[in-house]
């Protein structure tokens, strides 16, 4: 699939832009003219398959990459020339972060925040107390999930204006996974920071989200509000009358036969106006943020 590098720029101040970034190792090219807008106090959806290229782009964006070419603003900032600076105003979570873990959640707080010129003690002391750590417990003793809390209180209680979080809820099962989401969004709205989640576990993040963006094989697909993104793609339940496949429609994704029925996703489309005359138009589906990101990155030679 050829992604179409369909941007819808906001009007608002954003907080975060990439220009045409570009980024090799190599031959090999991780993002390919990247050109986001991450709109100031948004919850932003950076999805993609494993190897797309968000947690480079993360990485850059705090100034611990270079780009190979391109431009990076964050928070009016450059990261490349401004990274020490920068990171005092960003909380980043990664998907694994190297934890000394013979330290207590006590000392291991403390240390951290030794790395920053602000810190809100009382904000520590609020988010220790919502996620009930245990400030005497040993890191190594931590389950996947409060270290992921812990965490969460260290990037924070700097009180940062955007929080970066890179597949932060990687190992955890369905349920903590999406408490911790919730967790993340309504802690971080109650101080109005802006969020960048970058995942590919998508069922939580479409309720917690207002914008998206969709990054494959380096290259930004699109970005939209997600309200927008699924008032345009819909599955349409269609018959045909003389028994034949429909042909295929404007803005169409992946198709699937049922019998005599076909399930056919598109984008684009008035079904009303441009249905062809043998086709009969049954019903109209919308569809969850994981049934349009599969739709979007299907394969079309692999559709029934």
């Amino acid at each position: 699939m050829t992604p179409n590098n369909e941007v819808t720029t906001p009007a608002s101040g954003m907080a975060l832009t990439t220009t045409d970034l570009t980024m090799r190792f190599g031959k090999s090219e991780v993002l390919s003219k990247v050109n986001l807008n991450v709109p100031t106090g948004s919850v932003y959806a950076l999805l993609g398959r494993n190897g797309a290229g968000k947690s480079t782009l993360l990485q850059i964006a705090l100034g611990i990459q270079n780009p190979t070419s391109g431009s990076v603003s964050v928070l009016g900032m450059n990261p490349q020339k401004q990274g020490p600076q920068l990171r005092q105003r960003i909380g980043y979570i990664p998907e694994r972060m190297p934890l000394y873990d013979w330290m207590t959640v006590e000392q291991i707080i403390r240390f951290v925040a030794e790395q920053y010129r602000k810190w809100s003690k009382d904000e520590e002391d609020r988010l220790v107390a919502k996620f009930r750590l245990d400030r005497t417990k040993k890191v190594k003793d931590l389950s996947r999930g409060n270290i992921a809390l812990l965490l969460l209180v260290m990037s924070m209680s700097h009180e940062p204006e955007l929080v970066l979080l890179d597949e932060a809820t990687s190992g955890m099962d369905a349920i903590f996974r999406a408490e911790f989401d919730r967790t993340v969004i309504e802690t971080l709205q109650e101080a109005k920071h802006t969020v960048v989640f970058a995942s590919h576990q998508l069922r939580e993040l479409e309720f917690l989200c207002d914008w998206v963006g969709i990054i494959h094989e380096g290259k930004l697909m699109l970005e939209l509000p997600v309200d927008q993104l699924k008032a345009e793609v819909k599955t349409l339940r269609l018959q045909t009358s003389d028994g034949t496949a429909p042909p295929n429609l404007p803005g169409e994704l992946a198709r699937q036969s049922i019998g005599r029925e076909y399930l056919v996703t598109t984008r684009h489309i008035d079904p009303i106006v441009n249905m062809p005359a043998n086709v009969s138009l049954l019903e109209t589906i919308d569809l969850t943020l994981e049934q349009i990101f599969v739709a979007l990155l299907s394969d079309p030679g692999e559709r029934s």
